[in-house]
């Protein structure tokens, strides 16, 4: 059976940013970060630098399937793989898009979120490598934390702040003991100045606690938490 549907595939990274993976799964920013399970990878000690890496993605998404495994030898499994060999060979379609001078797939559906992301950092991976990527998303970063100081308080950073003063200033707590403190919840507070972040003992380029400062406390004071 000839698959005659006609759709275009996104490349997607074997590691992805938070958004990215939201997309990838099929689900809201909001909605992946209240279920997701999978922790992302640390390329730098910046939220920024987090990614989910797709194979884990993968797993995770198998687990909520309540679907009974598809025997190899039953019609609908054979006819499953025939249209996607249909396809891979059909004519002007590939897998996978061609890479650009960096190594990096060149996109060229505007509503790819791969593109989408490409040209929210100005990167043009048909001439761009990775410095160009790296350097970027340093400046990409270094803009969004200046919009950072003095904006509103968001919902998650208020609760997180709520939890932190009912243990008090200079006190350092797991961060495992504070709920909605995610990646982009913990910079964005230690970009004000309200709190501090060390890392673990055995671990440490990994973020293990935080500690609230007198600013944190004073600020979670005239939010009303």
């Amino acid at each position: 059976m000839k698959n005659t549907e006609d759709r275009h595939l996104p490349y997607w990274p074997a590691a992805l940013n938070k958004k990215m993976a939201a997309a990838y799964c099929g689900i809201s920013y909001e909605l992946f970060t209240q279920m997701c399970p999978v922790k992302p990878i640390s390329f730098t000690a910046s939220a920024w630098g987090q990614r989910y890496l797709r194979q884990r993605l993968d797993e995770w998404l198998l687990s909520l399937d309540p679907n009974e495994a598809i025997s190899a030898g039953s019609k609908k499994a054979s006819e499953i793989l025939e249209s996607w060999d249909s396809w891979g060979t059909d004519s002007g379609r590939s897998k996978q898009p061609r890479n650009g001078a960096g190594g990096y797939p060149v996109i060229d559906d505007p509503s790819d979120p791969v593109k989408k992301w490409y040209d929210s950092l100005g990167f043009d991976p048909e001439t761009m490598d990775e410095k160009d990527m790296s350097r970027l998303m340093s400046k990409a970063h270094d803009e969004w934390a200046a919009t950072v100081p003095g904006s509103k308080l968001g919902k998650r950073e208020i609760k997180a702040l709520k939890y932190l003063a009912s243990i008090g200033p200079a006190i350092k707590i797991h961060w495992r003991d504070v709920k909605d403190c995610g990646p982009d919840t913990e910079e964005r507070l230690k970009i004000r100045g309200f709190i501090e972040t060390f890392p673990q003992e055995n671990y440490p380029d990994q973020i293990g606690y935080y500690m609230l400062t007198d600013e944190g406390f004073a600020a979670s004071q005239e939010s009303g938490t």
